[in-house]
């Protein structure tokens, strides 16, 4: 975690930034208290009283007859490399200005108090996010490592190990994905389900989150059970697109399973729907593959077939409006609603457009070719794009 993080615990969420609001990046490993450890008279200060990257917690008792002490205290706390001073406004309501100031040079946040908060409990609190945290970070750690990489067999029975869960014989996965608008924290409510996995997980991948369920029958109705959780908790899930993988072999399967959800994901964005279950992609699941083994010769064949609409020079409307006419499965009339425009507009761009890139091509090639880029050109801006 970080200073900002630290900031967001609900203990310190009335903690204000006073000085080195620049710093809220510093990484933040613990947190300690400050005494009475720079005050002059204590002779025993050592390089190592406050290990680097922690929070210190202090009510500048050790000041109380000498606010110069305090230039002193924060010019060696940022030597030793703590990332934060946070104090409680009991023996000084504001602080000098020179401290402020060396502080905001020096990148260093000052924090002070919102109320009466006690310094064990923020140390506790802290701690307990840091512990969820780490474990949280070593579940994505694993399931990113499953989802981007080609794992071995025996490299799957040593990974689902290491996630220590009583999975079942067949796992269901579905990958979850909100609106641009939506709040930045919409995935916490969904953790609520977490006491209902007994054998499975939830975790976060990239923008996105799994929910993963397992079950001994492939017959399992899982997306129904899902959705029918996510109303028990009252879950809103309107601006929400979901992907779902195929029922597959936990043991042998679970890589496949992730990435069927989240392409299948991606696909539901690209066609503009609430859902998509990878085993409806039909075609599409040869361009996934595709671009997953070969991103680059794939991302060539884009540049090439679609230079003339790709071009800085180029009318913008034209290749929005061959990706529009590719989503809308070629409907000249649903194009043309979704483009705000007549119908005799979007044939004559598709004229123009064919004019460009596939003069000589009969009209099922041309689709065929058109779909093929643009559906891989909007494939690599929704993985480039997290």
């Amino acid at each position: 975690m970080n200073v900002e993080k630290f900031l967001q615990l609900p203990i310190t969420k009335d903690f204000t930034v006073i000085a080195g609001h620049k710093g809220l990046n510093k990484a933040v490993q613990n947190v300690e208290i400050l005494d009475f450890e720079f005050s002059p008279d204590i002779h025993h200060v050592r390089d190592t009283i406050f290990t680097p990257n922690s929070v210190v917690l202090s009510s500048l008792l050790f000041a109380k007859q000498k606010p110069e002490y305090l230039f002193n205290a924060v010019k060696n706390l940022i030597e030793l490399g703590a990332s934060a001073l946070a104090y409680k406004p009991v023996i000084f309501k504001e602080l000098p200005e020179e401290v402020l100031s060396y502080a905001e040079q020096h990148n260093f946040p000052i924090l002070r108090f919102g109320g009466d908060e006690f310094f064990e409990k923020i140390i506790l609190e802290t701690m307990a996010y840091a512990k969820t945290q780490d474990y949280s970070y070593f579940i994505e750690t694993i399931l990113r490592r499953l989802v981007e990489e080609d794992v071995t067999q025996e490299q799957i029975k040593s990974i689902l190990q290491q996630l220590n869960k009583p999975f079942e014989k067949y796992v269901f996965i579905a990958n979850l994905r909100a609106g641009d608008t939506i709040h930045p924290n919409w995935m916490q409510p969904f953790y609520s389900l977490e006491p209902l996995l007994k054998s499975g997980m939830i975790c976060s991948y990239k923008k996105s989150l799994f929910i993963i369920m397992t079950h001994p029958s492939q017959q399992f109705q899982f997306e129904r059970v899902l959705h029918e959780w996510l109303a028990l908790y009252a879950i809103p899930t309107d601006t929400i697109t979901f992907g779902y993988s195929s029922c597959n072999d936990t043991q042998t399967g679970f890589p496949m399973a992730l990435r069927e959800a989240f392409f299948a994901n991606i696909f539901a964005e690209i066609d503009m729907l609430p859902s998509c279950h990878y085993k409806n992609l039909a075609s599409d699941c040869l361009l996934i593959e595709l671009y997953r083994k070969d991103a680059t010769f794939a991302m060539d064949y884009v540049s090439s077939f679609l230079a003339p609409l790709l071009d800085d020079k180029a009318d913008p409307d034209l290749m929005e409006t061959a990706i529009t006419y590719i989503i809308k499965k070629g409907n000249i009339k649903e194009v043309a609603v979704a483009q705000f425009c007549h119908p005799n507009t979007i044939r004559y761009r598709m004229a123009k457009i064919r004019q460009l890139v596939a003069p000589i091509d009969n009209d099922y090639v041309f689709y065929e070719r058109l779909a093929t880029a643009v559906k891989l050109y909007l494939l690599h801006s929704k993985m480039t794009s997290d």
